[in-house]
């Protein structure tokens, strides 16, 4: 019988996935800067001038390997997250254990903030990322399991802040309980979103002072 399979794509998509995968390992034993195609080649066990055939930029290499990590991120959670302020908690647990991923997150920032090929891939990650967790505030709002009074935006953002900021501490305060101190932030962002703002009375744009009677 004649196949239809062409052996070549085949083990090109094989070899692609090896590398995916040695990626992944290289930045879990690796500091961000100290990772290129000669180390991925060396734990994926494959001629350096295969990592060029498979992805000819290095980060074509980058963009799926940080597709295929984010995607492994989760996939062993035991209970599904009542809340998005839960599912983000559980997102930091998971960075605390697997600091790789989070010098990835770190280091594809300052791509996603250049002028380059991949700067806009990067940045749609990015606002993929928020439109889920906007979406997840919405249909907390919507249930009640969030008592707010804040847009699922503006709730979106802050908690988005809180955690990249989390992260980043990680990777320089060894020691830090992150998740203690997520929750005591969560706890003052919670108690905010649920005060509506009172603009103060403003005339001619000088701000007023209470008047204080006479006496």
């Amino acid at each position: 019988m004649e196949t239809l399979t062409d052996d070549t794509i085949v083990d090109e998509q094989t070899i692609a996935e090896r590398l995916i995968r040695a990626a992944i390992r290289a930045y879990r034993l690796h500091p961000f800067t100290e990772v290129d195609a000669a180390v991925v080649a060396d734990i994926a066990g494959v001629p350096l001038d295969a990592v060029a055939r498979a992805f000819p930029t290095w980060d074509a290499l980058l963009l799926v390997t940080y597709d295929a990590w984010t995607d492994l991120r989760g996939s062993t959670r035991r209970q599904k997250p009542a809340t998005t302020i839960d599912y983000v908690r559980m997102t930091l647990a998971e960075d605390v254990a697997d600091p790789g991923l989070v010098r990835v997150l770190a280091g594809v920032i300052n791509i996603a903030g250049a002028d380059t090929t991949f700067a806009e891939l990067f940045r749609k990650r990015y606002a993929e990322y928020v439109g889920a967790l906007t979406a997840g505030f919405q249909r907390d709002f919507d249930a009640g399991s969030e008592d707010a009074v804040v847009s699922a935006e503006h709730a979106a953002t802050q908690l988005l802040a809180l955690y990249q900021g989390l992260q980043i501490q990680l990777l320089v305060r060894p020691g830090l309980d992150a998740l203690a101190e997520y929750d005591h932030a969560v706890r003052a962002l919670r108690a905010g979103w649920r005060h509506r703002h009172v603009p103060e009375w403003d005339l001619d744009g000088v701000p007023t002072s209470p008047v204080l009677p006479a006496g």
